[in-house]
């Protein structure tokens, strides 16, 4: 996955991809602290009564199915531990979260953003020695009425769970793929990162991530991970406005490379808010608060660093090489 995950307003869903000829099996969320697969996508359809095929369009939920232990997780038919739901004995028994403070990072997902259980911070930029912590819940809800199915082709009755099209996103303080962006204890700058929760759909089922790697494809015959190249491309399309302001204080070789790249509709250079510049180990070579009040020259003689940009909605961080 991306150590430096983007955000983008492109939606990209766990389950299936039936046109896809070869890797169309779904996505694994992701992965726990303790390297554990969070994969709420269990592969089940509707099955016609009369000749046994399955419907791809309904899909049934895993714990209406499947058996859970106290973790909310089974062994699938290749012999591997995974989550369907919450894992709520390791977090309250092993972790000890009660909800008296923020939760800890408890993975990451697919994309690179990390992943949080319920207990957050209520505020988006939480501030002071003790910001209050709200217990969130996802904003889907059960549909009302029955479904369209004639219990033959597609399933009938009403709607109460079974099928994950048996929920719809109605709106709250999490988006449509169970996340936000907020501060945290470990990015005290906000980052977007995704929630657990109590109430479906439980685990995400959706990322909001520019690139979720082929590793956490869920089929056989995916194509072999492309996070290296993926994570560290160079957009080439213009958008040399934003760092207009930045000429007279980097590096020239440096600037040629930040004025190239784009950061996409969604993000604009009023709402910049943090301009950080890592060495290639990792160690911090710039930072500045505002992009129009850089408070000293200086020159970067590096051949590969990372530039990254906090904007007020987001962030993003690009591999430079000069």
């Amino acid at each position: 996955m991306c150590l430096y995950p983007e955000l983008t307003n492109t939606v990209t869903e766990i389950k299936e991809d039936p046109n896809s000829q070869s890797c169309g099996g779904g996505i694994i969320f992701g992965v726990s602290d303790q390297g554990i697969n969070y994969s709420p996508f269990a592969r089940l359809y509707w099955v016609n009564p009369n000749t046994q095929e399955e419907n791809l369009e309904w899909h049934i939920e895993a714990d209406f199915t499947l058996s859970m232990d106290l973790n909310g997780g089974h062994v699938n038919n290749v012999s591997r531990y995974h989550y369907h739901n919450i894992p709520t004995d390791y977090f309250t028994n092993h972790l000890k979260i009660d909800g008296t403070k923020h939760s800890p990072i408890i993975g990451y997902a697919a994309d690179g953003f990390p992943i949080y259980y319920k207990y957050l911070y209520q505020d988006t930029n939480a501030s002071g020695a003790n910001p209050t912590v709200s217990n969130f819940n996802s904003g889907y809800s059960l549909k009302t009425g029955s479904r369209p199915g004639d219990g033959i082709s597609a399933p009938n009755g009403n709607y109460d769970g079974t099928y994950v099209e048996d929920y719809e996103y109605t709106g709250g303080e999490l988006d449509e793929c169970g996340g936000r962006f907020a501060i945290t204890p470990e990015y005290p700058n906000g980052t977007y990162y995704y929630v657990l929760t109590d109430n479906w759909p439980y685990i995400p089922r959706c990322f909001k991530g520019r690139y979720v790697d082929n590793s956490f494809q869920i089929s056989p015959n995916c194509p072999d991970s492309t996070a290296a190249q993926d994570c560290s491309t160079e957009e080439i399309t213009a958008n040399k406005n934003v760092f207009d302001n930045l000429k007279s204080k980097l590096n020239y070789k440096l600037y040629n490379k930040l004025n190239q790249l784009d950061f996409g509709s969604e993000y604009a250079a009023s709402d910049i808010t943090q301009i950080k510049i890592y060495k290639a180990d990792g160690t911090l070579a710039y930072n500045s608060t505002s992009i129009k009040n850089l408070e000293k020259d200086f020159s970067l003689n590096l051949k590969t660093c990372y530039i990254q940009i906090n904007f007020t909605n987001g962030r993003i961080t690009k591999k430079i090489t000069v």
